[in-house]
């Protein structure tokens, strides 16, 4: 179970392979650092403008990874069909913090766990 200070819920990543990505299905951006494009460029073995261009888009002025409709999901580009991350041991940073997002801490239980099945109420 991994908890973090300042939030009242936590995640129980045993559970995270069980949901079939759904914190990387629908509507949603992953937004890039400068790191992120570095370190994904990096694993992914191409230079930083392939991936930018091969990879991203710009929204809202910020850069954000592309996405994929497959059988009218709309899903991250780098979800395979596994429902797995391809990119995970570099994945972005803001993966790498979900779901310890501010913007998080005022849901309730229940609009938590339509995100994520595996975040659970702290003891």
């Amino acid at each position: 179970m991994i908890k973090r200070e300042g939030f009242w819920f936590c995640f129980d990543d045993k559970l995270c392979k069980t949901c079939k990505a759904k914190c990387c299905i629908g509507e949603g951006y992953v937004f890039l650092t400068d790191d992120d494009i570095k370190g994904l460029s990096a694993f992914l073995g191409v230079s930083k403008d392939e991936f930018l261009d091969k990879y991203t888009r710009r929204v809202f002025g910020k850069i954000a990874l592309i996405d994929l409709v497959i059988k009218n999901q709309k899903r991250c580009v780098f979800l395979d069909d596994d429902y797995r991350c391809e990119v995970y041991p570099q994945r972005p940073s803001q993966c790498r913090n979900f779901p310890f997002w501010e913007r998080l801490k005022s849901f309730s239980i229940d609009e938590l766990k339509t995100l994520c099945p595996a975040i659970k109420p702290c003891k």
